[in-house]
């Protein structure tokens, strides 16, 4: 592990953590979490996503940035707020330019189909002064000539960072390593890095360990977590962990701060919800597919381990990326005959 200064971590805790209950998190709590995060020494704070029926006060889910506001009413000068949105949701809301009143960072993330598409609404985001962060969702999908011509594209839009992304949990610390070091022969040296990691497989935690070996003092890396590790399915790398794990290195994390707003705000949403390690999601990251058909399937029918593995070995890989409801009750119906 190099003693790299620039190591940052980035909680979105309040936008992956809202696939656990619907982004429910109301201004009180949102505002406890973002308070407890900057007292530990967290500089780098994703509020929420970009979509649509959203509830103002309610969620951080927006429909529009000024929705955001009261979050960003007690916002310190020394810390970067970012909100995330997808090509999806990307054209559907009003962008105002970058000012006091709105996030620091636009996350935007997209799948491989749509890259043209996100780089497009990336430009328009630099214009109006927000950095702006890619994330290239399941990253694994690009062959070696599809990564060299996105990294080409990337070099010549100059967003403020570039991210790998394990979106179906499918990768192992060896992966991560050329899969980092691939990049980085290849990402302009003025563009910070990100990894993005889940825990179907329970590697999140070693996998950015592995990220962060790196003998780079000088570019910007960036590491996402959440507190608990909240987050859809089996969810992410714990904040908690990952400031303990750079606190090796002299940095000076308190995880202190952050274990009052956990047991008031987020452990009743744990108990209620839940989110972990557990077979259904493994088995997702086992056939390279969207952690959402294991949600769908376990959440629409009763269906067993055993039948959720014959239904996740039919997904057609053109579909694997991203949920397709018709698809997966047609599946389901053709498992259930066989069974």
């Amino acid at each position: 592990m190099s003693d790299n200064k620039n190591q940052s971590i980035l909680d979105c805790t309040l936008r992956d953590g809202g696939y656990v209950n619907n982004w429910e998190f109301d201004t009180d709590t949102a505002l406890s979490v973002m308070s407890g995060l900057y007292s530990s020494g967290v500089r780098y704070i994703e509020i929420g996503i970009m979509g649509a029926n959203a509830k103002p006060g309610a969620q951080t889910k927006y429909n529009d940035f000024s929705e955001m506001e009261p979050l960003l009413e007690r916002r310190k000068n020394d810390c970067h707020y970012a909100v995330m949105t997808t090509t999806e949701n990307s054209v559907g809301f009003e962008l105002p330019v970058r000012s006091e009143k709105t996030p620091d960072i636009i996350r935007l993330a997209y799948f491989k189909k749509d890259l043209y598409a996100a780089l497009k609404s990336a430009a328009m985001y630099k214009e109006k002064g927000y950095s702006v962060f890619l994330q290239a969702m399941a990253t694994f999908m690009y062959s070696e000539e599809e990564m060299n011509e996105m990294l080409r594209i990337v070099n010549e839009l100059k967003p403020a960072a570039f991210y790998m992304v394990d979106s179906f949990s499918t990768m192992y610390p060896d992966d991560v390593k050329k899969m980092r070091d691939d990049v980085l022969l290849r990402l302009s040296s003025d563009i910070a890095f990100g990894f993005h990691a889940h825990n179907n497989i329970q590697m999140a935690f070693a996998n950015v360990q592995e990220f962060l070996r790196i003998e780079d003092n000088e570019r910007q890396f960036f590491i996402d977590s959440s507190i608990f590790g909240m987050g859809r399915g089996a969810g992410n790398v714990p904040t908690e962990l990952l400031m303990e794990y750079l606190n090796r290195q002299n940095r000076q994390y308190d995880v202190s701060p952050l274990l009052p707003v956990f047991q008031k705000y987020l452990e009743p949403i744990y108990r209620q919800y839940g989110w972990g390690y557990t077979l259904p999601y493994f088995l997702t990251a086992k056939h390279k597919t969207n952690s959402a058909y294991g949600w769908y399937y376990l959440n629409h029918g009763t269906i067993s381990l055993e039948d959720l593995n014959s239904a996740l070995e039919m997904i057609p890989d053109d579909v694997r990326y991203t949920l397709k409801k018709d698809t997966a009750e047609e599946i389901l119906k053709k498992v259930k005959e066989l069974g």
